[in-house]
């Protein structure tokens, strides 16, 4: 006998989900004060305390996700600063050189640009937090009435936002207020200040990052595990100075899986469009077609080539970044999708308690559900042992081969030894057939066509390897089957006396459209003998509300967005600066002759030929380190493991790709077109003036 107190608690009063460590603080204070006036020979067990604990590692977990995946967002917040900063401060040379005439120093200059800049960056930090304030119930699922709730949106998380807006501000501009402030008088006059090359000395950087990019996407090609190379060779050699240079090659690799696309990037756009004039001579073959225009807008991509080179390596890495993680979602999804599909076995399975009634139960269902079902089968689970060596176990699953195709959930390449359909076909016209696990045949080094004695039960039977299933044991010595093979529902039927059936399931394939969780609610409520429903839609949708897992997919979504609309931005921004700077110049064009169009195609041409370049740049890095990372991640999964990640395209993955890459085109060209439009209708203005 045994009595135990159920003690329920006033939540609302004790509990926080703001503030985890006062509720844990409360719930045992309040197990203290019980356990005070119980006395002893009591045993208490708090059971909020794990659940709060799980809550606490979660929500940091969730924290510490979402900070990692912004890393990208914020860097390339501040190399779009910086870049816009370069062309602002440009275009504000006459304005510095005014300045410097009058006799401010340097210093002041430098003053007012950051007092500008700490001014911009308190007003960015409070449209910040208004457009979050606004924008958070859409991306998470608080309520409108949450938004108020002052743990929502706290003093302290404005404060936090807005320096931190400062602060990107600041050291956005920074170096370009210090370089601006630097000019001499002569040249902060200048209309048009020309690049200098750039120095020999300064390419060592851009050629050591180039080269540690170019090897981690070799390593992502070619699909190497250097973690698991290196760590052989480690422990190979058994020497300490290897082992040592082992673990600091590692630590390498597992950083340039991050930051190599970025090196990649950064040293190809400064050693090919900075630091060369490869890139210009390529731009003018692809320009030839349009003539001088072509020709003018190609030597135009030299004016300033660290402008561009800035461009191409932002639009590049938001490109990169863009197909990198749609991919990686895509991918993560369709695995999700497929490994539940092979849990469950099939849309619905039921698993049946008596394996005899099987049958009349499949009826059953049949007669009440039919409509929404498709196909059905029946799958028995038995066991057995190879004869003459009793410690090689086999699990088998009976099944009839026809139906068995046409409703369970199956990969075509978990089979190999024969074609599919062959292997299936050879179930159904010889009963002694077997499809067997390749993890055992490997063990046994049996092939297609040898034969295999089981004991099934008490009857020993030998059977006809007709093809295998699943993966391949790592080291070949399993004696255990860690999957299955497959033989004729009719070797159950044979020896159903003397056979022990430790699983029956009937295996139900809906019709599309088919609500699998009404179904499976419609299946319970028919008082059948059977201990369990399973039902696909009903273990997908368990599967989406894990907070972690989910909540990590939807921040990587969040950030895809928030990248591309930066790199939008900033794009626009450049362009309309530097259609801005050339205003003079555009107008002496028109005035020589030029009309709309042909100022409109020798400025979209020279801004073109960059932002085409970063993006087919950006898209197949994207790809290669894609397919580099999910080809790491099943390298980490079991080699016996029978669902592995793929690298697929889907139609929304490759939705949003495209409307990445066109926000960027339009970013570009659309400034081009409203400005030029501008310049040439002031300068009709003037002409009807005079």
């Amino acid at each position: 006998m045994s009595t135990s107190l159920l003690v329920y608690l006033d939540r609302n009063a004790l509990i926080s989900p703001w503030d985890i460590d006062t509720s844990t603080t409360n719930i045992r204070t309040l197990q203290a004060q019980i356990q005070t006036r119980a006395g002893a020979g009591f045993y208490f067990q708090n059971n909020l305390d794990m659940v709060l604990s799980s809550f606490r590692f979660k929500s940091l977990a969730i924290q510490f996700t979402f900070t990692f995946l912004s890393i990208p967002i914020f860097f390339m917040a501040w190399y779009m600063g910086t870049t816009v900063s370069d062309v602002s401060f440009s275009l504000r040379r006459r304005e510095i050189g005014l300045l410097s005439t009058k006799g401010f120093s340097g210093g002041q200059i430098r003053r007012i640009f950051l007092i500008e800049t700490i001014l911009l960056g308190l007003l960015g930090g409070l449209l910040g937090v208004l457009a979050g304030f606004l924008l958070n119930p859409l991306f998470s699922q608080f309520s409108t009435e949450m938004l108020f709730n002052p743990q929502v949106i706290s003093i302290y998380t404005l404060v936090s936002t807005i320096i931190f807006g400062v602060i990107i501000a600041l050291l956005s501009t920074y170096n370009s207020a210090k370089k601006a402030s630097r000019l001499s008088a002569v040249d902060a006059l200048r209309e048009y200040l020309p690049a200098g090359e750039m120095k020999s000395y300064k390419k060592r950087w851009p050629w050591i990052a180039f080269i540690l990019g170019t090897y981690k996407l070799i390593i992502f090609i070619f699909s190497v595990n250097v973690t698991v190379q290196l760590t052989r060779i480690g422990m190979a050699g058994q020497n300490f100075i290897l082992t040592i240079f082992s673990g600091l090659a590692i630590v390498i690799d597992y950083v340039l899986t991050y930051i190599g696309p970025l090196l990649f990037f950064w040293g190809s756009t400064k050693l090919f469009i900075q630091g060369s004039l490869k890139f210009q001579e390529l731009t003018t073959r692809a320009a030839s077609f349009l003539g001088d225009l072509g020709a003018l807008a190609t030597k135009n991509v030299r004016r300033n080539p660290a402008r561009s080179a800035a461009i191409a390596f932002l639009i590049a890495l938001i490109i990169s970044y863009g197909a990198q993680v749609t991919t990686q979602l895509a991918s993560e999804q369709d695995y999700t999708t497929r490994r539940i599909y092979t849990q469950v076995g099939a849309d619905l399975s039921i698993y049946v308690t008596i394996p005899n009634e099987a049958e009349n139960i499949s009826s059953t269902i049949l007669a009440n559900v039919s409509t929404s079902i498709e196909n059905s089968t029946i799958e028995y689970s038995l066991s057995s042992t190879s004869t003459g060596a009793n410690y090689i176990s086999v699990n088998m699953k009976a099944v009839q081969p026809k139906t068995w195709l046409k409703a369970a959930y199956y990969e075509s390449d978990m089979f190999t030894g024969n074609n599919l359909e062959t292997a299936f076909r050879n179930l159904t016209t010889n009963k002694d057939a077997i499809i067997l696990e390749k993890g055992i045949a490997k063990l046994l080094k049996l092939n297609v066509g040898d034969f295999i004695t089981l004991t099934i039960g008490t009857t020993s039977k030998k059977m006809t390897v007709v093809g295998f299933f699943g993966p391949e044991t790592g080291d070949g010595q399993s004696f255990f089957s860690l999957y299955w093979s497959f033989v004729s529902e009719e070797v159950y039927k044979e020896l159903n006396s003397s056979v022990y059936v430790y699983s029956t399931r009937i295996l139900l394939k809906l019709k599309p459209g088919e609500n699998g969780t009404a179904i499976a609610e419609n299946i319970r409520s028919l008082d059948l003998n059977v201990s369990l429903v399973d039902s696909f839609a009903e273990e997908y949708a368990l599967s989406q509300s894990d907070v972690t897992t989910v909540g990590s997919l939807d921040a990587q979504r969040l950030g895809i967005i928030f990248a591309v609309l930066a790199a939008s931005v900033g794009t626009t921004l450049v362009s309309v600066v530097s259609m801005r700077e050339r205003s003079r110049e555009a107008t002496i064009m028109s005035v020589k002759g030029l009309s709309y169009k042909q100022l409109v195609i020798m400025f979209v041409t020279e801004n073109l030929a960059v932002v085409t370049f970063a993006v087919v740049l950006g898209t197949c890095v994207g790809f290669i380190a894609a397919y580099g990372n999910i080809s790491a991640t099943n390298s980490f999964i079991s080699s016996t493991a029978l669902i592995k990640h793929r690298f697929i395209f889907q139609s929304d993955a490759v939705l949003m790709l495209v409307s990445c890459v066109a926000l960027i085109f339009v970013s570009t060209i659309a400034p081009i077109l409203i400005i030029s439009r501008g310049y040439i209708t002031k300068l009709e203005r003037m002409v009807r003036l005079r």
